[in-house]
This record gives C-alpha cells, structure tokens and sequence, in this order.
C-alpha cells in the first residue's frame, strides 16, 4: 500500500478518489494512511468548492462571485462536520464498531469526491453564465452538478459499508443524513448567484422563498416558458 505521508498534496489520491472509491473507502475503514488522506481531502475540498462557487457568483459578478466562493467550503465543511458524528452512531447502531478516525477520514474523501466533481463541472458551468444563461438555467445548471457531486460521494460513502446485517437500511439512514443536511445547509446560506434585477449584493438573505424544491420547480418553469408570470426570488 503507497503511503501519502510528507506530501502537500497528492494528485495520485485524487486520482484514486474519482476512479477507486471502493479501494479508498476500504482504506479509510480500516484506518490506514488517515491523517495524509484527511489533509489532501480537506485541500480539495476547500479548492473544489471555492472555485465552483466563484463560476457560480459569476453570474451576478461583483461582490457576489467572492461570497459564493466564500460560501460554498463553508457549506461543504459545515454537513461534514453535522453529518460526521450521525454516521458515527448510525454505524454503531448496526454493529460496524469504527473508530470516529475512520469515519472521519470517509466523510472527508467523501467530501473530497464531492468536491472534484464540483471542480470538473466549474468550467462548462462557467461558460454557460459567460454565454449569457438566464438566471434560472443557470441556477438549475448549478444544482445539477451539485446533485450529481452528491451522488459520487453517496457512492463513495456507500462502498465504504462494506457487508453486513442492516446494509440497505443503514445506506437509506445515511442518503437521508447527508442530503437533508447538504440541502438544508446549502439553503441557510443562499444566495449564490445573486437576486434577478437587483444590483446590491447581499451576503445572506432572509427573504420567504418556498423552499429549495419549490424555487427549482418555478425555474423549469421560466425555463420552459420565459413569459410565464410568476414569484421570483
């Protein structure tokens, strides 16, 4: 087994992330390099989330581009950090007796999967806003790649279960953990691309928006139909 102590930072981990999952996640249960996969974990995840976040506030620009890079690690880190001990006792629960390193070091290359994905999806998004996408294509673009981010660290997640009684319902208590807390964290700390028509920025707004799900609905909605009228946020 390579070892990733005494370096900064390991491209060939990351490689193993996006392309072994089973193979890292089986590291990380059974604790083995945790301390260097934690650091380099931590690094992409903050790099990832930062630069998806600025193509993201790129779309108001201004301000809003440095506080959507801003935002984004600070939601990634905050559901790491809530979801981190939930994992700890939903594992212990079904007779899987991790230590919390080990958990700590499968949220984090979750994490780390996560936000390599975000990274990937920076470009395309950021040519999109360039080429001049309404704000709701926009914002549907984003969230897809940030659904489909999810899923690869679910993936990963999953495959650090390994076998035994409970499986299926421990993967359904974990799916649920990490996207309402994903979600829930993500929508505290809106907006990311900036409010339609209004040229002030705010970092955070307290505005009643219906909900994560209803917004997305009313934007394939303005997708589909431009001149439908209707709320927006």
């Amino acid at each position: 087994m390579k070892s990733f102590e005494g370096s900064v930072f390991d491209v060939t981990l990351m490689s193993r992330i996006l392309r072994a999952p089973a193979d890292v996640a089986a590291d990380c249960r059974d604790d083995r390099d945790a301390s260097a996969m934690a650091r380099n974990a931590l690094i992409a995840i903050v790099v990832g989330s930062l630069l998806f976040g600025a193509a993201v506030g790129s779309w108001h620009g201004g301000a809003q581009t440095f506080f959507a890079a801003g935002k984004l690690p600070i939601v990634m880190l905050a559901t790491l950090v809530v979801c981190a001990p939930a994992f700890y006792a939903v594992s212990a629960v079904f007779h899987r007796p991790w230590s919390a390193r080990s958990v700590l070091s499968l949220m984090l290359v979750s994490g780390a999967r996560f936000s390599l994905v975000l990274l990937a999806a920076t470009p395309p998004l950021w040519l999109l806003i360039n080429l001049g996408a309404s704000y709701d294509l926009s914002k549907l673009a984003a969230s897809f790649a940030y659904g489909l981010a999810g899923l690869a660290a679910l993936t990963l997640l999953v495959r650090g279960l390994g076998d035994g009684p409970g499986k299926r319902s421990m993967i359904a208590l974990m799916m649920a953990i990490f996207l309402l807390v994903g979600a829930q964290t993500s929508w505290m700390l809106r907006p990311y691309l900036g409010t339609p028509g209004v040229q002030h920025v705010v970092l955070f707004t307290r505005e009643r928006e219906g909900g994560l799900v209803y917004q997305l609905w009313k934007s394939v909605e303005h997708v589909v139909d431009p001149a439908r009228p209707g709320d927006r946020p």
